[in-house]
């Protein structure tokens, strides 16, 4: 939990400090105007603002491997859970209710979206792809480790 805190912090820093440097690099690289006048900033502005649409193609296919990356992850859970492990992050009766977890993943993949469209909405269209990246990464790293883990046996008693 201490990691997830420490990189909703360092993803919101990135936020603050992002947005004034692409304002100030694309300053920089407008040249003036023929009245030697003020140059057209908000030609440029305007560009970075709308680098790409939310709905492209690469989200598309973020949106869809968190989406597989989550259902991997359910899946392992439940499997984890017939081989008599215990969950780390919920608790066994959330993981034991079939719907209750489902609606959880699929909440975490809505969750997902939901955050990359607010990066996209305020320009930080970096950000909007990594979210996805870095969740794809975490879901499956959770899936493969459920199913690394050696299925506890009963002890019995001689």
């Amino acid at each position: 939990m201490r990691k997830l805190r420490l990189l909703s912090l360092l993803l919101l820093i990135a936020c603050v400090e992002v947005k004034p440097a692409l304002a100030q690099e694309a300053a920089k690289q407008e040249p003036p105007n023929a009245s030697g006048g003020a140059s057209t900033l908000e030609g440029k502005k305007e560009h970075i603002w709308r680098e790409h649409r939310f709905w492209d193609k690469e989200n598309g296919w973020l949106f869809a491997g968190v989406g597989a990356g989550r259902t991997l992850d359910y899946f392992s859970t439940l499997n984890m859970r017939r081989r008599c492990i215990q969950e780390i992050f919920l608790t066994n009766d959330v993981v034991d209710n079939h719907a209750a977890f489902a609606t959880i993943e699929a909440a975490a993949t809505g969750t997902s979206i939901g955050s990359s469209y607010l990066f996209h909405r305020y320009g930080h269209h970096k950000l909007e792809r990594w979210t996805s990246f870095v969740h794809f990464g975490l879901a499956t790293t959770g899936a493969v480790r459920n199913y690394s883990l050696k299925t506890a046996h009963p002890k019995t008693a001689p």
